[in-house]
C-alpha cells in the first residue's frame, strides 16, 4: 500500500511538472508571436464596414444573366441568381440572389425595374395547406415590393418555362399560367398590384403574349387559343385556331423562340412551325424543314429542356443531337444550330465542348452562348466559332435548368 501511495505521488508530480512546462512554453510562444506581429510603423487597420447594402444598376450589363436554379432534387431552396457570365474571377460573378420555392416560376420585365417570382408554400414545410404567392421584386435592390396571394386558382407547377408567365406589350399586365388541373391564367394589373381576372383556357396552357393585350395558349388538340383582353385586363373574347400539328404523330416543343412577334415552335422530328403573334389573334403561317435529307438518315433532331433562345439580331439558337428517337427530345444534344428563321436557313452548326441540355444567349451585338452542360455547370461559348470561353461552376448551382437575359 505504501509503495502504491508513493507511485501515485510521483505520477501526480510528473503531471504537474508537465503542465507547468507546457504552460511556460505556450506563454513564451505567445509573447514571441505578439512581438513578431507588432509593427508600430504601420497604421491601424480601418474599421470594417458591416451591414452594407449595394444596389444593382437599372440598366444591367449585357453579360449579366438571371440563372433559374430550380433545386430540382429537393424542390426547396431554389434561387434566381444574377450572374456575370463573362467575369473571370469567381468571387465577382454573383451580383444578387433571390429565393424561390417549389419550382417557382420566374419572369423579368424590360421596361419596369421589376421581376416576378410565382411560388408555393406548405404550412408545415413539405405538407399541410398550400399557398401560392406572387412576389414582385425591385430588380435593383431585390426587395419585395408586393406579395399577392392566389385565391381563385392554383399556379402551374412544372420545370422552368419561359412562358409560364408573360407580360403585355406595355408591361401593365402580367399573365400567370394556372393548372389545378383545370387550365387557366390569372391577369395581374401591375399598376394596381392586384389580380383583375382569372380566365379559363380549357385544354390549353401557357401564356404567349400576343398583340397589344392578348394571350395565346397551346392546346392539347394541336391548335391554339387566343384570349383577347379589354383595357382593364378582363376577358373580351376568345378565339380558337385550328390544329397545325398532330399531337400523336408530329408532336412539338411547347417552348418557342419569339422573334419580332413571330413564334417559332420546333417539332420533335425537326419541323419548324411559324405562328404570327403580332395581331390581336394568333395566326398559323407555315411549317418548314430544319433538317436536310442527309441529316434525316442519321436522325438529327432538336432536344433539351430550355432548348432554344434568340439574340438581339433576330437569330435563333437551338440544341440538337444525332441518332434521335422517341423520347430523346428531352435529352439535350451535342451541337447548337444557329438559324436565320426569317430566311429559313441554318447558318452554322456548332459542336459543343460537352453535352448541352439548355441554352441561353446574352444581349448585345456580340452575343455569347450560355449552355447548361451535362455536369450542370455553365459553358460560355462564342457562337462565331464555337470556342469555349470558360466554364462556370460553384456559384450555388445544383440544377440551373434555365437562364434568362437580364435587362
Amino acid at each position: 500500500m505504501k509503495s502504491l501511495r508513493s507511485a501515485l505521488r510521483l505520477g501526480a508530480c510528473s503531471v504537474l511538472a508537465s503542465s507547468v512546462l507546457l504552460s511556460s512554453l505556450a506563454l513564451a510562444a505567445a509573447k514571441q508571436e505578439q512581438k513578431a506581429a507588432t509593427r508600430p510603423d504601420l497604421p491601424p487597420l480601418p474599421i470594417e464596414e458591416t451591414g452594407a447594402i449595394r444596389s444593382l444598376p437599372k440598366n444591367m450589363p449585357e453579360s449579366w444573366m438571371y440563372v433559374d436554379e430550380a433545386a430540382f432534387f429537393s424542390m426547396f431552396g431554389g434561387k434566381v441568381i444574377v450572374l456575370d457570365v463573362m467575369e473571370e474571377r469567381p468571387a465577382k460573378r454573383i451580383k444578387a440572389i433571390a429565393d424561390k420555392n417549389l419550382l417557382g416560376n420566374f419572369k423579368a420585365a424590360q421596361k419596369r425595374d421589376e421581376f416576378y417570382i410565382m411560388e408555393s408554400f406548405h404550412a408545415r414545410g413539405s405538407r399541410g395547406p398550400r399557398e401560392d404567392v406572387l412576389a414582385i421584386y425591385d430588380k435593383t435592390t431585390f426587395k419585395i415590393l408586393k406579395e399577392i396571394v392566389w385565391k381563385d386558382a392554383t399556379r402551374l407547377t412544372a420545370l422552368p418555362e419561359r412562358y409560364s408567365m408573360g407580360l403585355s406589350k406595355d408591361e401593365r399586365f402580367l399573365y400567370v399560367a394556372n393548372f389545378s388541373p383545370a387550365a387557366s391564367f390569372s391577369v395581374v394589373d401591375l399598376d394596381k398590384r392586384e389580380v383583375v381576372d382569372v380566365i379559363g383556357t380549357p385544354g390549353c396552357v401557357l401564356t404567349y403574349p400576343t398583340g397589344e393585350r392578348s394571350v395565346t395558349s397551346l392546346c392539347s388538340n394541336g391548335g391554339l387559343l387566343t384570349t383577347v383582353l379589354d383595357k382593364n385586363g378582363k376577358k373580351s373574347a376568345q378565339h380558337r385556331i385550328k390544329p397545325f400539328f398532330d399531337t400523336d404523330k408530329t408532336p412539338i416543343f411547347e417552348r418557342p423562340a419569339i422573334i419580332d412577334g413571330m413564334a417559332y415552335f420546333p417539332g420533335f422530328a425537326g419541323k419548324m412551325h411559324t405562328i404570327d403573334l403580332r395581331g390581336d389573334v394568333a395566326k398559323f403561317v407555315e411549317t418548314w424543314d430544319l433538317i436536310t435529307p442527309e441529316e434525316r438518315k442519321t436522325n438529327w433532331r432538336p432536344g433539351g429542356l430550355g432548348l432554344n433562345d434568340k439574340d438581339e439580331q433576330g437569330l435563333m439558337y437551338m440544341i440538337a443531337h444525332e441518332n434521335g428517337a422517341d423520347g430523346t427530345q428531352t435529352h439535350g444534344g451535342s451541337h447548337v444550330w444557329v438559324i436565320d428563321v426569317k430566311n429559313k436557313k441554318r447558318l452554322r452548326k456548332l459542336a459543343l465542348p460537352g453535352w448541352g441540355i439548355s441554352i441561353a444567349v446574352t444581349r448585345g451585338k456580340e452575343p455569347k452562348l450560355v449552355v447548361t452542360n451535362g455536369d450542370l455547370n455553365l459553358d460560355i461559348i462564342d457562337p462565331k466559332d464555337g470556342k469555349l470561353i470558360q466554364t462556370i461552376s460553384d456559384f450555388g448551382n445544383v440544377t440551373p435548368l434555365l437562364v434568362h437575359k437580364a435587362y
